[in-house]
Order: C-alpha cells, then structure tokens, then sequence
C-alpha cells in the first residue's frame, strides 16, 4: 500500500476568516486526493502552541513548529495571496526552507493585483502557479504522484556544530527602485572594505540590465545566480527593511538557513511588525545569528567575530 503523502500548509488562515477558510479548502482537497495536511496552527512536536508564553518563548516553539512540519512533509501547498505579487516574509521564508529541502511546492494564487513574485514562482514545480480550485486539485495530484514515484522522505535540521572562519558573503537586499540599489551598493562597498568577498546575485546576473531589456530570461538567470551564491557564501547578510520584509530577501533567508548557513539581520527602520512583538517576523528573526538586528556592516562583522 503506497504511502500518505504529507504536504506543509504555508501561508495559509492563521490569522484571519477569510484564511481559515482556505485551509479548510485546501485540507478537504487533500483528503480527497488521500493525502494529509500540516497545518501548524494545530499540530506541533513542541505540545500546544496557544499556552500561555512569553512572547519571545513563544516565537521560539512557532518557529521550531513551522521548521519541523515542512521537514516530515514531502511537499508544501503555498497560499500566495498579496498585492503586487508579493506574500508574507514568513510564508517566502518557508518556501525558501522548504526548496532547499528538496520539497515539492505547489502554489494557488487567486490574487488580481500582480502575478505572483517571480522568484518563487521559479521554485514551484513545472513553474505553475494555479488559479482555481479545480486546477490546484489536477496539479496536486500529479504531485503526489511524483512524491511517490522518487519515495520522497522526511528530512531534519542537524546544523553544523562549529561555523568555520567567514570570508566570503552573500548580500540580500531590494534592488528594484534608484535609492534600493544605490544602498545596496553602498552596502556592498562597506562590508568589502572589511575585508569580506561579497556576492550580490542581481547585480552579478545583470538584472537591472536584463529588465530594461526585458529578456525573458532573466528571472531564471538570477534565481540561477542565486542559487551558485548561496552555495558558495559562508554567510548571508540580510536587509530586513519595511513594514514586512520583501519576499525575495525572506525566500534567500529561509533558503540559507536551510543550507546551515549563519544569517546576519540589517535593518534600519524604525517601525515595528507587531508580529508577536517582534520587529521582523518571527520566521526571520528566529532565524538570524543570536536573533540580534544590525544597523551598520561593522555591526555585522562584529556577529560575524563572535562566531
């Protein structure tokens, strides 16, 4: 008898109504196609997630929660609602997690306010992004399928106990308007100045020239370039800005995590994300060295010392 294939909801109705009532959707889809949802709003190895906590303990056991359901999950079902194409840091980040992992990820968008980010779209399997139900159903699926034909199994996180001498970086930050480039470049300059070798995919794919240009392409050159630097850098340098950070940084965060690389935290906005009472989402902050926020490269590099 094959065996039940487990996909991780992500992204999907811990917070609102209208949320839960796509869970409810989506688990009954599931069930119809035999197959189970985790859902980490009610299932957790770390015991019940609503006690009453402090709201750093309480970060802590969603976080360990939300990492250990994707890892006993053979694939991920994202919900990618949100304007302009963009989900919350906390969904891209585990979406990030979960293609490291070798998950299978599906994604149902129903969203007119932009097609989905292009960079998590490249993760999804065969790229599809599905609109409606009866599609989603088709595309799952096939899916499962696949997760049963490759014998998929869980996985675990088990880091490294020691982190070697850092010299080489990875830069993720916005790139999309003048003043997100010229910062980033400004970053880029400061923490090579400090002696590191840093990498920033979009400016090492030429994505800036590639859109003017409007290849086709370049979407997938970057989530390439992407990829070669996550897998060469020692660690990544993060720039947590905004209201909530933006989906292709907290994608990188959760990916780098994954790969057990130490994730450094830069933000220099003063507003808080009232998520749990933290000033980014939980997903990254529990996910950065020490949980600490930089505001300046030589802040970084002292974290990065410490190590």
């Amino acid at each position: 008898m094959p065996f039940k294939v487990r996909f991780y909801l992500n992204g999907g109705g811990l917070f609102t109504v209208q949320g839960r009532w796509w869970d409810k959707k989506v688990e009954t889809l599931f069930a119809e196609l035999n197959a189970s949802i985790y859902n980490p709003w009610r299932e957790s190895k770390e015991g019940p997630l609503r006690a009453t906590l402090s709201n750093l303990e309480l970060r802590k056991r969603i976080f360990a929660s939300d990492r250990y359901g994707v890892d006993v999950s053979q694939g991920v079902i994202m919900l990618g609602e949100g304007a302009g194409g963009e989900v919350s840091s906390g969904t891209a980040w585990e979406t990030g997690y979960a293609y490291a992992r070798g998950k299978l990820i599906l994604c149902m968008r129903t969203d007119l306010r932009g097609t989905l980010n292009p960079i998590l779209k490249e993760c999804l399997l065969d790229g599809k992004v599905c609109k409606e139900i009866d599609a989603l159903k088709e595309h799952a699926a096939r899916a499962i399928e696949k997760i049963r034909d490759m014998k998929m199994t869980e996985t675990s996180y088990n880091p490294l106990a020691h982190v070697g001498k850092i010299r080489k970086l990875m830069l993720s930050a916005p790139y999309f308007t003048r003043a997100e480039s010229t910062y980033a470049k400004d970053l880029h300059r400061g923490l090579s100045k400090l002696g590191y070798d840093v990498l920033f995919p979009p400016g090492e794919a030429g994505v800036g020239r590639g859109l003017l240009a409007g290849r086709n392409k370049t979407w997938s050159n970057l989530f390439e370039e992407k990829i070669r630097c996550l897998g060469e850098c020692d660690a990544m340098v993060a720039l947590l800005e905004g209201a909530d950070c933006g989906s292709e940084t907290s994608w990188d965060c959760g990916y780098a995590y994954s790969r057990y690389k130490p994730v450094f935290g830069m933000r220099t906005d003063m507003r808080s994300l009232g998520d749990l009472g933290g000033r980014v989402n939980l997903m990254m902050d529990q996910s950065i060295v020490d949980s600490k926020l930089s505001r300046s490269p030589i802040e970084v590099k002292r974290l990065a010392d410490a190590l």
